[in-house]
């Protein structure tokens, strides 16, 4: 239904059109009347109408002023309609300079009053679906460059676009939000009927949150029988509904849960930026295997639409023995025993009643005592280093369940990188990882391959690569291909496009922008202020 506003000085026109025709038939309906251009104005700032029929010549404010004024508050999605003499014709004619929609000739007749409002009608319905679809394009490629932020696989282009769309915050988290498999409804529903319910929950959020949809995106994993909707929190949420955090996000938990079947909903780490969005996209995938444990204490979800567990009581003395058993086999290098101690682990947290803080303790027990075997092996091992590790390799970034067989395969890992700490830093080693680097630096290599092509654990090669050269493999590579590029810029003709894919660059807006990071110039900036200097030189 369109809400039409009637602007006329005498009453018996404005009574005449509102009884000249079924407004409602037609989709209208008469939301108000103002004798003025003035008090329509007033009426037009506090209500929400679609159509105004004014008059042309009124008492205060006619109708081309009351346009005029309209536009320039803002207020462009307003149609209007004049009401002219014959003898005003050429006067309303300059309407149609501010956007008038058409007029009408008084005496008003009734078959010219409808064939107009059909007409807006009309414009109406294909204004607002262009409007609908200019919002999903901007809405798609909005996630999509929050996507890959989320996932930490982003460049400055994905960052400069969402900052434009996401406000600047003190700092974020990452929420996840995912249909709860222990839910019948959930279990027994097919793929098809569950991307449906992963749909409806989305829009579900969208509703939720409002003007702030934005925030809300659609499949962050995009993994097979994983059906989840992304959450981007930042403090001012919280702020525009004077909540604090907590209360905001048991507030956004409590909104989603509303929804017909079960849910599940984990809160990641506070961070400072949007660049470490994916530290905490990580650390709500942790929660999500770890069974609702949440970092910084904060666990949420729909608790009630959860199937209850048979409850199984595990003394810690139990608990501990299990983890020392597993920490003892990754320390002897043991592979048989180290699967079977993951497994038995991974079946202690799933059966047992433990809550969040209990896991969390446990899982940190174990990632502290590895932390503490490296520290042995090596005393002068840079400990932030191996935290990091830890964090980076410990957990799939984007697992939304427990993958036990990830975990196993890092505690195999860790288990041969503890071994190599007691054999000496080979250097030959390392100067193969150099000249690998200067022959091979346009090809795909990663220190992962370097890793398996020598035959020494990633983590320790990364170590090495750091401790010899100050600096990491990935700085190390990326410093290699922009020197070179800065070179064929100055000593060939060759396009910047055909340079960045000469060095091994398959996104020409990456390379532009890591070579101003490192050059402080773009590569034809660059190119030309080497030109004007050899010119000056000559």
């Amino acid at each position: 239904m369109l809400n039409v506003l009637i602007v006329d000085d005498e009453p018996y026109i404005r009574q005449g059109l509102a009884v000249l025709i079924d407004w409602e038939a037609e989709g209208f309906c008469i939301a108000g009347e103002a004798a003025n251009g003035e008090d329509a104005l007033s009426l037009l700032k506090k209500g929400d109408f679609d159509l105004v029929i004014a008059d042309i010549r009124m008492p205060v404010m006619g109708g081309i002023e009351l346009i005029k004024e309209s536009r320039q508050l803002g207020l462009n999605h307003l149609r209007f309609v004049i009401l002219s003499g014959h003898y005003e014709f050429e006067y309303a004619k300059e309407a149609i300079r501010y956007s008038c929609t058409d007029y009408i000739l008084k005496p008003i007749k009734q078959e010219e009053l409808l064939v107009l409002l059909r007409k807006v009608d009309a414009d109406c319905a294909m204004s607002k679906a262009a409007e609908v679809q200019e919002e999903f394009r901007d809405r798609v490629v909005l996630e999509r460059h929050l996507s890959s932020i989320i996932l930490g696989k982003f460049d400055s282009i994905n960052l400069d676009y969402v900052r434009v769309h996401i406000p600047p915050s003190k700092f974020y988290r990452y929420v996840n939000i995912q249909l709860d498999t222990s839910d019948m409804r959930v279990r027994t529903a097919d793929e098809q009927a569950k991307r449906a319910m992963q749909r409806r929950l989305y829009d579900h959020l969208r509703r939720v949150m409002g003007r702030n949809s934005r925030h809300i995106i659609f499949d962050v994993n995009k993994q097979e029988e994983c059906f989840d909707v992304g959450f981007v929190f930042s403090d001012n949420l919280a702020n525009e509904q004077s909540m604090f955090e907590k209360q905001y996000l048991e507030w956004f938990a409590e909104k989603a849960s509303s929804i017909e079947y079960g849910i599940t909903v984990q809160a990641g780490c506070q961070v400072s930026s949007l660049e470490k969005l994916s530290d905490s996209f990580r650390s709500a995938s942790i929660a999500k295997l770890m069974h609702n444990f949440s970092d910084g204490g904060l666990a949420l979800s729909n608790e009630e639409t959860k199937v209850e567990k048979q409850s199984v009581e595990i003394g810690y003395g139990e608990q501990k023995r299990r983890m020392d058993e597993l920490i003892s086999s990754i320390e002897r290098g043991d592979r048989q025993e180290i699967e079977h101690n993951v497994g038995e682990l991974y079946l202690l947290m799933s059966e047992s009643n433990m809550d969040y803080k209990s896991i969390e303790l446990n899982m940190n027990y174990v990632m502290f005592s590895l932390l503490h075997l490296a520290a042995v092996r090596d005393p002068n091992i840079n400990q932030e280093e191996i935290v990091g590790y830890l964090i980076e390799n410990a957990f799939d970034r984007g697992v939304s369940r427990g993958s036990r067989s990830h975990f196993q395969k890092f505690c195999i890992q860790y288990s041969e990188y503890l071994e190599q700490l007691n054999t000496p830093a080979s250097s030959s080693v390392i100067t193969k990882v150099e000249q690998e680097i200067k022959e091979c630096y346009m090809q795909n290599i990663s220190l992962k391959s370097l890793s398996e092509k020598y035959f020494i654990n990633s983590a320790y090669l990364g170590q090495l690569f750091k401790k010899h050269y100050g600096t990491s493999f990935k700085d190390y590579l990326n410093n290699q291909r922009i020197n070179v590029a800065a070179e064929m810029l100055v000593n060939t003709g060759k396009r910047v496009y055909e340079i960045s894919e000469a060095v091994g660059y398959q996104s020409l807006d990456y390379f532009i922008s890591k070579f101003v990071a490192s050059k402080g110039h773009t590569p034809t900036q660059y190119r030309k202020r080497c030109a004007k200097r050899q010119e000056g030189n000559d």
